[in-house]
This record gives C-alpha cells, sequence and structure tokens, in this order.
C-alpha cells in the first residue's frame, strides 16, 4: 500500500506520540524516568570523581551536567536508530513507507524528551553554577548543531545494520568509547597535551560538550567555525544518506522480509 506524503505526516506523528506514551509506561515512574535517568548516572560520575578520587574542583557537578546529559542525548538517538529499520519490520510489511522514517522518527521522539531534560538542567545550572548570562541564548546553536549531527550519524547507522545485524553491538561498543574520548568527566585543556587537544577536538562530541561548558559555564560566546563545520559535515552527510536511501528502499525492504 502506498502512502501519500501528507498521510506519512500522519502517521509520523501518531507513531512518535504513541511510543512516546508506551515508552513512559514501561515504567513505574513513568515520564518522571526521562528526568530521573540522567540525573542518576550524573550523581555517580560525581560520586566516584569528586567524592572518593577527589577530583574536579568547584562547579564539578555542573561540569558533568553539561557533558553527561548532552552525550546521553547523543548516545541513546544513535543506538537506538541503529535498530529502528529492523524493529519496523511490521509497518514496512504493511506498507510502503521510506526507510529514512524510521531512524527520523528515533530522533525526534529522543528530541522530544531531551527539550524537557535540557530544561531542567539548565534550571539546575542556573542554580548550582556561576549565574545567568545573555550568552546562554547562543546555547541554542550548539543544540541544533548537535540535532543535525545525530540525524546525520542516526542515517548511517541504519543503513548499515540490516546488512549487518551484529553491527548494532560494534555501535555500543563506539558509545563507550566516545564517552572516555570526549571529556565527561575530565577537562581535556588538563589531561591532553597542548600538541594533540586540536586533534582531540576533531571528535564532532567532544568539540559540542567543549561549546556547552563555554557557554553555559564560561558565559562566552561558542566557537561559531567549529559549529559551522559540523554543520556543514553533518548538512552534506543528510543529503548524501537521503539520496542512498531513495535508491535503496527496495532493498531494505525485501532484507527486513527475509
Amino acid at each position: 500500500m502506498f502512502i501519500s506524503r501528507t498521510h506519512l505526516v500522519e502517521v509520523f506523528l501518531t507513531k512518535l506520540i504513541f511510543n512516546l506514551k508506551s515508552e513512559a509506561s514501561k515504567t513505574y515512574l513513568s515520564y518522571a524516568w526521562w528526568l530521573l535517568e540522567p540525573a542518576l548516572l550524573v550523581a555517580v560520575l560525581y560520586v566516584v570523581f569528586a567524592i572518593f578520587l577527589s577530583r574536579g574542583g568547584p562547579h564539578f557537578i555542573v561540569f558533568l551536567v553539561c557533558g553527561k546529559i548532552p552525550f546521553l542525548w547523543f548516545s541513546k538517538s544513535i543506538t537506538n536508530s541503529s535498530r529502528s529499520i529492523i524493529a519496523g519490520r511490521g509497518l514496512i510489511n504493511q506498507a510502503a513507507i521510506p526507510k529514512l522514517f524510521f531512524p527520523m522518527l528515533v530522533v525526534f521522539q529522543d528530541a522530544f524528551k531531551q527539550v524537557i531534560v535540557f530544561a531542567f538542567m539548565f534550571v539546575f545550572i542556573l542554580y548550582f553554577g556561576t549565574g545567568i548570562s545573555w550568552v546562554w541564548v547562543s546555547v541554542v546553536f550548539v543544540i541544533l548543531t548537535q540535532f543535525l549531527l545525530i540525524c546525520a550519524v542516526s542515517m548511517v547507522v541504519s543503513a548499515i545494520t540490516p546488512f549487518l545485524p551484529d553491527f548494532k553491538y560494534l555501535v555500543a561498543t563506539a558509545m563507550m568509547a566516545l564517552m572516555l574520548g570526549s571529556g565527561i568527566f575530565y577537562s581535556y585543556k588538563d589531561v591532553i597535551l597542548p600538541r594533540h587537544q586540536r586533534l582531540f577536538l576533531l571528535n564532532p562530541l567532544a568539540n559540542l560538550i567543549k561549546n556547552y561548558r563555554q557557554v553555559l559555564m564560561e558565559h562566552t560566546l561558542p566557537d561559531w567555525a567549529a559549529l559551522g563545520g559540523i554543520c556543514l559535515f553533518s548538512l552534506v552527510l543528510i543529503a548524501v544518506m537521503t539520496i542512498y536511501f531513495r535508491k535503496t528502499d527496495t532493498i531494505y525492504a525485501r532484507l527486513v522480509a527475509q
């Protein structure tokens, strides 16, 4: 059954709302778990590094929040997107839906939850941090840049997994490596040699985390050149993957039907 573009948008919005409600209903804490989960993870890191290891310093809890919360958004979206096309097998077998529908559904679903998480994150930083500044407005551009990066990478991982189902395990390993290599619980300026810092910031996630802290903790404008480079990279990758999905749509339909 062929679905028109208007109907496709309606299906997308309906699935988005249904998935959010379904996810919330799976836990006793319902929607509160969206906030409690990242809060618990940040708390664990704070206890380990600030209390047990006596690392960090003033406002270390805010430092952790500015790193862990954006990382969780990226990690969850990429991990969930990698399985999205296979998970959509039932709908694919019923209607001719573009396969790009499925990773984008995951991306927007996680983005909706992240809006709520970010709202509470800003309140937390305002209370425990160094105050608020007009510079905070520019964090919107950092968030939008990360959203574009998530869209791009989600398209790539969702395209690979139907061909190589075990790729989802590699994605999980890559997320662990990124957590260790993106400066979530350490300052790259303190632990990485100056001559290697530029190389470290080639990791777009590490660069985004640096910009979150720059805006929300240091009250300075983000690195516009870095954000522009990440946006350009993401937009090019999104365009390439959109074309790819259009040309291989029927291949994925056969793959998930097996």
